[in-house]
């Protein structure tokens, strides 16, 4: 067993000599041989992915523990890859070797090197605590992150339902205002036309007759210009939005609906009127006559128009598109606005589309 330890030793001895050209000195070689080895093994060990490997790197080291003291003085090493990469079976060879050469006499050796030994595994916990303190502040400071992230979506939702409350309470004040103006000025300005009609009737006076027309004209004006404030206040005051998914809800019970809204800018209130009375029809039809379950329906706003299209799954005839008073209705609304409508029935759906010219219509 010595002879094969030696001719194992010199072997190496000689490798590593001969490569880096120098004399072929065994004892003065030995440690550097036992150090390159270590270094090398555990250079090798971390990069092995497979756990067997692991095992046979650094138990061929431990094996060459037995063989010679030099190698067993780099023990550390071989115990700081034990405790990182988890091999505690091969403990046991560790500890054998150095027991070995206690045996044979070398006790400060081998308590310099149990002590490193410690020392290795006590640096590799620590390594390891640091990572896992390092991985955890990483984990932190996503969470923090992501909660931030969060809580500024949730601030954004906030703020877009404070201004939808405050726009849909300026609808409503509007409202207030043109009904208030319909209900009181508009009322008293009839009621001094009427009035002043009488008063053009009875009148004899060719003098008085002329100012008085002249009154009743401006009172003419003055009634016109409250109409169309209280027209251009009311249609303003329509939330298209809010109306066409009140317009919609009775769909929700059975069939699957998707509703896209899309519009920033302002809309004519006649095309507000036709867009909600033509959803009104075509939910009416879809509950009536369809046999699908699921329905979309889109609002956008373009640069030079607006469209809308609805559309559903169900089978329908093929000739619907040509009767009822209510498609009827629907093409003399988007015709009036000189705007397109196009109504698609097939056996796989039915699909409305509508497109309105916006300067036409302001």
């Amino acid at each position: 067993m010595d002879t094969i330890s030696e001719l194992v030793e010199k072997l190496i001895i000689t490798l590593v000599c001969s490569t880096c050209l120098i004399d072929t000195d065994y004892a003065a070689a030995m440690p550097v041989v036992a150090l390159l080895t270590a270094m090398t093994v555990g250079c090798i060990t971390p990069v092995a992915k497979n756990k067997a490997a692991q095992y046979l790197l650094t138990g061929a080291y431990l094996a060459a523990c037995f063989t010679h003291p030099c190698f067993a003085m780099f023990i550390p090493l071989s115990a700081y890859d034990i405790s990182r990469r988890k091999l505690y079976p091969l403990a046991i060879p560790a500890a054998a070797a150095l027991i070995m050469h206690a045996v044979d006499g070398k006790y400060s050796m081998v308590v310099m090197v149990t002590a490193f030994c410690g020392a290795a595994v006590m640096i590799e916990m620590l390594s390891r605590r640091s990572q896992e303190l390092a991985n955890k502040l990483i984990v932190t400071r996503d969470d923090a992150v992501e909660f931030s992230n969060e809580l500024i979506r949730k601030n954004e939702q906030i703020i877009e339902a404070q201004d939808n409350e405050i726009h849909l309470a300026m609808l409503k004040e509007r409202n207030r205002i043109a009904r208030e103006i319909h209900d009181n000025v508009g009322h008293m300005l009839t009621r001094t036309i009427l009035q002043m009609g009488a008063i053009q009737i009875i009148n004899k006076d060719e003098n008085l007759k002329e100012p008085l027309d002249s009154v009743k004209s401006t009172l003419d004006e003055a009634m016109t210009s409250i109409r169309k404030s209280v027209h251009d206040l009311h249609d303003d005051s329509i939330d298209l939005e809010s109306s066409l998914l009140d317009a919609i809800s009775p769909l929700k019970e059975d069939y699957k609906v998707h509703f896209d809204y899309d519009v920033q800018g302002h809309i004519n209130g006649k095309v507000k009127y036709c867009f909600i009375a033509i959803v009104k029809e075509a939910v009416n039809n879809i509950i009536k006559h369809s046999s699908g379950d699921s329905v979309n329906i889109i609002v956008r706003e373009h640069p030079a128009m607006c469209t809308l299209s609805i559309d559903d799954n169900g089978e329908c005839p093929e000739n619907i598109s040509g009767g009822g008073i209510g498609l009827e209705n629907m093409h003399d609304r988007v015709r009036s606005l000189g705007g397109v409508l196009n109504i698609t029935p097939s056996k796989s759906g039915f699909k409305i589309f509508v497109s309105i010219m916006k300067n036409r219509n302001e």
